[in-house]
This record gives structure tokens, C-alpha cells and sequence, in this order.
């Protein structure tokens, strides 16, 4: 009989096809195979409360009525949330409370062997709770955002908290590996490095042709949620540069977020065929636009309140055999090695972006070579069959 796993996450598709990042939900998925798997994930107005989606017992709490009004989670994310919507901020007391309860009776009700929670906050907090009143193990996942931001002295001590009850820690990147152990230096043999993986048959090179209405032009894009700590807004000062070069040339900006309004003020009347918005999109139209892109960017920045830890849309992209570019901050480095399967330039440098675009518009072999190159790299590294096999080791040293 497979052991109950207990899943906790504030991220997680909404219902088929949504626009939400999936990871949790692949590696779930990946992780089914050998486990009973349950899926606890916020509710939002008129999604399903109990579903079944491919091998996975999905449960979704309330934490807000009317429902409609429940502001905090999806959509960008807590913390963006929290500082656009009073309501939103609100709300987050009720969301601890709300999944607490939801957990205990999942718990007690399923029997869970084990419960893996996805972020430090607030489901690594709660998770110790439950750890310590069940007896079971508990492993937490940090994405980034929950270790990068919020770095006031409350929200110190309750990391500190987490990290010294759960039984393992897992960090996507030996970026977040290394500010978490320079933090909490005395439990660095329970931090284990699993990044998130990539659907390696659905982002793979498929030459598609490009649609007729970009059929003349030189596709750059960029894929993500709109804050300014993606830097997005120095790759639309670069673009008047690439401009001059190629006059049809075009950024294309796929994602939704609380910066999009100061994005849009920034392009001047000659850009407005050059620089598109496509908003949010389902992942099999995302894969779609990895194949014919010319360029894939992540021009991320290193903040307050916190920088790019992984970047699984770069990922995606290199496994797509997009040529790709990035900035010398958090994870990118590790990802990207410059000039082998990409480019790195310095953060917050319009004119590095330009010049190392143009580079390759000029240069079509040697980026070719750097996407063939990318795409070895990441089938080789991030495939699911290997993360869930990590993250296997994990469960199966915890529940002998």
C-alpha cells in the first residue's frame, strides 16, 4: 500500500489550462507514481473545492467570504498581492488559519505519512505545527521569494523556526543554497539542492513556423510575472537601440503582473508595434512561443525585495533550443554559462542588453550553437524523471 503524502502549496492550477505556474503540479504528478499523493492549494472564486486531476487528490480551502472576494493568493503572488490590496492584506491571518485547519483534518482524516510543503510561509510554518501534534516528517520546499523577501527580524525568527523543525530542506538553486546556510549556518546537512524540473516533451525544438502576422520580424521575448525586479523595464530602454538595427524587430512580454501599467508608460509612440503585451497564456501556447522566438531574455534584477533564484520560463526556453540571455544575478549564472550556451551581462544595463542582443541577431550560427547547447544542458539537468527521483530519495529516507 503506497504511503499518504500530504502536498501544501499556495501555487497550483486553478483548473485545465490556466495561466498559474504548475510546478508543484508536475512534480506532484511525477511523485504519484510511487505515492498517494493529496494536493491542498487555496481556493479561488469558482474553482473546484475536490477534484481529481491526473494521478492527484486536489483539495482546495476556503478563506474568504463571500469567496469572490479572495484577493490574496494567485494572480502574482502573496506578496505582490499584499502590497497592491488592502483586502489582500487582510486576508492573510484567515489564510494561515484556514490551511492550518484544512490540514489537520486532512491529516487526521487520510492518515498522512508525510506532509511536503512549498514555501517557507506560510505553509512551512504551519507544516511544523503539524509535524509536531502528528509525529510525522516534514519536508519544505523554498522557491525563493519566501527566503529573498521579507527579511524584517519577525519574519527572520519564524525561518529560523522552520528550518531548524523540518526534517529536510530542499532549495531550488546553489543560489538559494548558499543565503540560506549563510543564515542558518548550523543546519546546513538538512538543505539538499533539487531545482524544479521541465517538461522536457512538451518544450522541445519543434522549427515551427512563425505566425504570419511576425513572419518578417526578429522575435525577442521575455516570460514571467511583470514586477520591476524582472528588469523588464531596462530591456524597453534597450530596445530603442535593437530598433535602429532592426526596425522589425519585436519584443514580445508574456505574463501579468502589478508593474504592467509602468511598463506600458514607458514605450514612446515609436515603439508600439515593436513591444507587445500578450498577457498570461496556458503552457502549451507558452511552448509555442519558445519555438519560434529568436531570443529568449531574463533581464532580472537583484532587489530588496529579492532576485530571480531559478527562473524556470529560462529553463523552458533552453529546452526549447531558444537562444537565451540573462543577467548576472541569483540562479541565472548557474543556468547560463556565458558565451557556451548563452549570454550574461550586468543587471540594470540597458546598453549590455542592446549590445549583447544585437550580438546574436548579427551572429544567426553562433546562436544556434548556444541554443543546440542549451537545450543538451537542460534535458541532461532538469528533466522531471530526474528531480522526482531526487525528491524520491528524500521521501523514502524519511518514511523507512
Amino acid at each position: 500500500m503506497k504511503e499518504k503524502i500530504l502536498v501544501t502549496t499556495t501555487t497550483f492550477p486553478r483548473w485545465a489550462n490556466d495561466s498559474t505556474p504548475r510546478f508543484v503540479y508536475d512534480l506532484s504528478e511525477k511523485l504519484a507514481l510511487s505515492y498517494k499523493i493529496i494536493v491542498l492549494a487555496p481556493h479561488y472564486n469558482k474553482s473546484k473545492k475536490h477534484e481529481i486531476l491526473g494521478k492527484l487528490g486536489v483539495k482546495r480551502f476556503v478563506y474568504f467570504k463571500p469567496e469572490i472576494l479572495q484577493k490574496l493568493c494567485y494572480d502574482g503572488g502573496i506578496i505582490p498581492n499584499i502590497k497592491k490590496s488592502f483586502i489582500a492584506k487582510i486576508q492573510l491571518p484567515f489564510l494561515i488559519l484556514s490551511e492550518f485547519f484544512a490540514s489537520y483534518g486532512i491529516i487526521k482524516k487520510e492518515n498522512i505519512d508525510m506532509i511536503h510543503a512549498h514555501w517557507m510561509f506560510p505553509q512551512g510554518f504551519i507544516g511544523v505545527f503539524l509535524k509536531k501534534l502528528f509525529k510525522i516528517p516534514l519536508i519544505v520546499t523554498i522557491h525563493g521569494s519566501d527566503l529573498f523577501a521579507l527579511k524584517n527580524a519577525v519574519f527572520e525568527k519564524m525561518r529560523n523556526f522552520v528550518v531548524k523543525n523540518a526534517d529536510y530542506i530542499t532549495v531550488n538553486s546553489i543560489a538559494t543554497k548558499k543565503e540560506l546556510i549563510t543564515r542558518f549556518p548550523h543546519y546546513s546537512s538538512k538543505i539538499k539542492t533539487i531545482p524544479m524540473g521541465v517538461d522536457i516533451s512538451l518544450f522541445r525544438k519543434r522549427y515551427l513556423k512563425k505566425p504570419k502576422k511576425y513572419a518578417n520580424n526578429r522575435i525577442l521575448l521575455s516570460v514571467g510575472r511583470l514586477s520591476d525586479q524582472k528588469g523588464l523595464q531596462y530591456m524597453i530602454k534597450a530596445m530603442a537601440t535593437i530598433i535602429k538595427y532592426d526596425p522589425k524587430a519585436r519584443l514580445l512580454i508574456i505574463g501579468e503582473g502589478p508593474y504592467k501599467k509602468t511598463l506600458r508608460k514607458m514605450i514612446d509612440g515609436g515603439q508600439e508595434n515593436n513591444i507587445n503585451f500578450l498577457g498570461p497564456m496556458p503552457m502549451p501556447d507558452i511552448a509555442r512561443y519558445y519555438n519560434y522566438a529568436d531570443i529568449f531574455i531574463m533581464p532580472s534584477l537583484s532587489t530588496k525585495t529579492g532576485t530571480e533564484a531559478l527562473g524556470l520560463s529560462l529553463l523552458e526556453a533552453m529546452s526549447s533550443g531558444c537562444t537565451v540571455m540573462g543577467t548576472k544575478v541569483g540562479g541565472i549564472p548557474f543556468i547560463i554559462k556565458n558565451g557556451y550556451n548563452g549570454l550574461l551581462v550586468n543587471q540594470k544595463d540597458s546598453n549590455s542588453l542592446s549590445s549583447a542582443i544585437l550580438t546574436l541577431l548579427k551572429d544567426k550560427r553562433k546562436s544556434q550553437i548556444f541554443g543546440k547547447r542549451a537545450a543538451e544542458f537542460v534535458r541532461k539537468n532538469y528533466s522531471w524523471e530526474k528531480i522526482s527521483k531526487e525528491f524520491i530519495k528524500l521521501y523514502a529516507d524519511l518514511l523507512k
